[in-house]
């Protein structure tokens, strides 16, 4: 019986000497800065909803049905909804982004606020849709991060995305007004 244990005890400290190795090993190929690179590809997402109004906007989104705006659909659940609360917070450009408004869908009104509240988004327009409730039924929307842009209260497009920076660009090429007013959608 002495035997089969010491066995046992030599197997598992093989075991965790090369479990050990094995992260070593990933660490040494994950890129210099403690993360990998945010992509900064915007893609448009297909959604049959394009163009709709919504029949009743919750508090803090009311605004986006009279001109242009961008709702960024954030979960509490999703480490890229996390990054990219962070870069809105971090960056006071995007701070200043008057046609930025947040959703954040999480599981309850408490979770939401939690989040809002952690990631310093509480001065901007926000709401927290429990479970995804408005988003889902008003649009189809199912996945995070998502920006939904809109034009006197009609949604022109969404965009799946990762990087604000890249979004902000994607979204002032794409209105017919950007030429003439590059103030409002300057990094």
């Amino acid at each position: 019986m002495l035997i089969v244990l010491s066995f046992a005890v030599l197997v598992l400290a093989i075991g965790v000497l090369v479990l050990f190795a094995m992260m070593g090993e990933l660490s040494a190929r994950m890129p210099q800065g403690g993360g990998p690179e945010r992509s900064t590809v915007i893609a448009p997402l297909e959604t049959e909803r394009i163009g709709h109004s919504p029949g009743h906007w919750p508090p803090g989104l009311s605004h986006l049905k009279q001109g242009d705006g961008c709702l960024l659909v954030l979960s509490s659940s999703c480490t890229s909804c996390q990054d990219v609360a962070l870069q809105v917070t971090r960056n006071p450009g995007h701070l200043e982004w008057q046609e930025m408004a947040v959703l954040v869908s999480a599981f309850d009104a408490k979770t939401g606020k939690e989040f809002v509240s952690r990631h310093g988004l509480g001065s901007v327009p926000h709401y927290v849709d429990e479970r995804g409730s408005w988003v889902m039924g008003e649009f189809s929307i199912r996945q995070s991060p998502v920006a939904l842009t809109f034009s006197g209260g009609q949604l022109m497009a969404a965009y799946s995305f990762h990087d604000v920076a890249a979004l902000r660009a994607a979204i002032s090429e794409t209105r017919p007004d950007a030429a003439r007013q590059p103030e409002r959608t300057a990094l």
